[in-house]
């Protein structure tokens, strides 16, 4: 009787070890799983996440990696089926990323309708987020509804500001708007949070038509977007003309804009060389700004006023303009990215006192 007691002791100090040693085992196998899926390898991530259920059924966070793989596979079916588990879970953590994925995977099995309402659910059940506004603002964007899509990355701007992608389709939203002054704004925002990826290129390439520097008889290639869309936008491109609109825009004069950007640009012919290209995007991006600064002056409000404006001239005023421009334009100008390598204190301080202000 007394070795029986002995060894239930020892079960019941043993058996929570074991249990905790087997939870980190399958949180390891996530890590394991995650790790493989970066590097593309999606077969063998779904595999982790399976050996992670089998040890531990519960663990949510392996159902939604396993959903994030499925979407990358382009298994839309297992995609919305692991996200609607983890949505079923009650998980707010993790849910408001589901939400996220089976949005995702029923617009890519043409239901955008069901795709929408789901993400008006999860702001019902959660209340307002960045994610589930952005997305809201991506579906809406895809079916064309340019006003609902402008209101939902609006305010998932406004909850979050450190996300790029919203501020990339907020620059094309405000552009098809005819908005061209802010979308300018909004471009240059998405290009100093993420300067050196293949869409900040075609950003950049599209800033400059934005800024009347270069033309193009065919629209540059979007992210976000199916070919499909891209034809439409060519047939609507090739309607516009080449002056922007120059009618009020939220209280601007987009006439002084406009007339800043051509004397700017004729300052600059004229010479035996041809002009350099960085020059021209630096004097015109300047001119804008001092523009737009000296309209600012008075009570104004709305977001281009009381963010976009303040934000922007104080780079502008500041003695970092011409290594931001060359920081935002580094994905375009082959100049700008051998600028960047041979001189890095100088970019090294921009990056500083971007991060802290002027107090680095």
């Amino acid at each position: 009787m007394y070795k029986i007691i002995i060894l239930l002791v020892s079960i019941l100090i043993t058996l929570p070890n074991l249990l905790h040693g087997q939870q980190i085992s399958a949180q390891q196998l996530v890590e394991e799983g995650v790790a493989l899926h970066d590097q593309g390898e999606f077969d063998q991530a779904m595999s982790k996440y399976r050996e992670a259920l089998a040890l531990d059924p519960g663990l949510t966070i392996a159902v939604y990696e396993m959903s994030l793989t499925s979407l990358e596979m382009k298994d839309y079916a297992g995609a919305e089926k692991y996200s609607s588990e983890v949505i079923a879970s009650d998980d707010k953590k993790l849910g408001l990323g589901a939400y996220a994925v089976k949005s995702e995977a029923l617009l890519e099995t043409d239901r955008a309708v069901e795709a929408i309402a789901l993400l008006q659910e999860g702001l019902e059940k959660y209340g307002d987020d960045y994610l589930l506004h952005f997305n809201l603002a991506l579906n809406y964007y895809k079916q064309g509804e340019s006003e609902k899509a402008l209101m939902h990355v609006g305010k998932a701007i406004d909850f979050d500001k450190s996300h790029s992608g919203a501020f990339l389709l907020n620059a094309y939203l405000l552009k098809d708007n005819g908005l061209w002054v802010q979308s300018i704004l909004s471009f240059q925002m998405f290009l100093l949070l993420e300067p050196d990826s293949e869409r900040s290129k075609n950003a950049f390439e599209e800033l400059l038509q934005t800024m009347c520097i270069t033309k193009s008889e065919e629209p540059v290639e979007r992210s976000f977007i199916q070919q499909q869309m891209m034809r439409n936008r060519t047939a609507v491109s090739s309607k516009n003309e080449e002056t922007p609109p120059l009618t009020p825009e939220n209280s601007l004069d987009r006439r002084l804009v406009y007339g800043a950007i051509t004397t700017a640009i004729d300052s600059l012919q004229g010479g035996e060389n041809d002009t350099d290209p960085f020059l021209v995007f630096t004097t015109v991006n300047r001119a804008i700004m001092k523009v737009l600064e000296a309209e600012s002056l008075g009570p104004k409000e709305g977001v281009l006023w009381t963010y976009f404006i303040p934000f922007f001239t104080h780079i502008e005023q500041s003695d970092y303009f011409e290594t931001y421009c060359r920081y935002i334009s580094v994905s375009y100008y082959p100049e700008s990215l051998q600028w960047w390598q041979e001189n890095e204190v100088a970019a090294e301080n921009f990056v500083r006192w971007f991060e802290n202000g002027d107090a680095s």
